[in-house]
């Protein structure tokens, strides 16, 4: 990220792949972070959590390891009993910003 930073001083967004590089990228950035900066990180930990709530990270999106563990199970049943399953399943995601990160814990 310092690298990145000195060959873009105008950059003002980063989007990380986890929560660990976006507070990576935050720890970089320093004061800027979350503010002339714009850092949204993918997965929703305690950590990034934390993070947004503080405005250091602007956003994390959580991936709700409580709901993809209910469906995993709830599709294990249905193949023992024989059932067909889609080839792909969807669960949803939520942004986690400052107006709702309370209800993530962290």
């Amino acid at each position: 990220m310092s690298n990145m930073l000195q060959a873009h001083h105008d950059l003002d967004r980063v989007f990380a792949a986890n929560d660990e590089m976006a507070l990576g990228a935050a720890k970089a950035l320093g004061a800027r972070s979350g503010k002339d900066v714009k850092v949204v990180a993918f997965d929703g930990t305690p950590d990034g959590v934390r993070a947004v709530r503080a405005g250091t990270l602007t956003a994390t999106v959580a991936q709700q390891p409580e709901l993809l563990g209910k469906q995993a199970v709830d599709w294990a049943l249905r193949v023992s009993r024989g059932e067909r399953l889609p080839r792909t399943v969807k669960v949803p995601v939520v942004l986690v910003t400052a107006a709702n990160a309370a209800r993530f814990g962290g």
